[in-house]
């Protein structure tokens, strides 16, 4: 089954974002693997598996979104999957403080045809509490 009909037919998938350490393996993904070739597989990629979900998690990212299918747009020639969160895991070595840290992770971004972003300037910004927000003058 390839990844494309898999969630059609269970209503299940899992997303494991991408970091800047994976690049030429999670590039490799898009091969247009034929029919019965496993990207897993052909790719060395290692597996677990989901605690929600039957579909497994990809061993070596940093975190998962385990899903169960909500509803699907179809735009152009593509459709665009959207899940409802089930469970969501991050590896250990990925937590600051509890948290998830950015600058860890180092996300990577599909842009299209051949494009990816990187992460870049990270800022940090306060919330403002209501009772502390700034109040007009007059």
């Amino acid at each position: 089954m390839t990844r494309s009909t898999a969630w059609r037919r269970t209503g299940e998938f899992v997303v494991n974002p991408a970091c800047e350490k994976g690049f030429e393996t999670i590039n490799a993904t898009g091969t247009d693997f034929p029919r019965g070739i496993s990207e897993f597989e052909a790719l060395g990629v290692r597996r677990e598996p989901s605690l929600s979900v039957g579909p497994p998690r990809v061993a070596q990212a940093p975190a998962a979104l385990e899903c169960r299918l909500h509803s699907t747009l179809r735009i152009g020639d593509a459709t665009l999957v959207f899940g409802r969160v089930l469970h969501v895991a991050v590896r250990r070595e990925m937590l600051v403080d509890g948290h998830p840290a950015i600058e860890l992770l180092r996300p990577l971004a599909r842009l299209g045809r051949d494009e990816w972003a990187t992460l870049g300037a990270v800022r940090e910004i306060k919330r403002v509490r209501y009772v502390d927000r700034p109040r007009p003058a007059c």
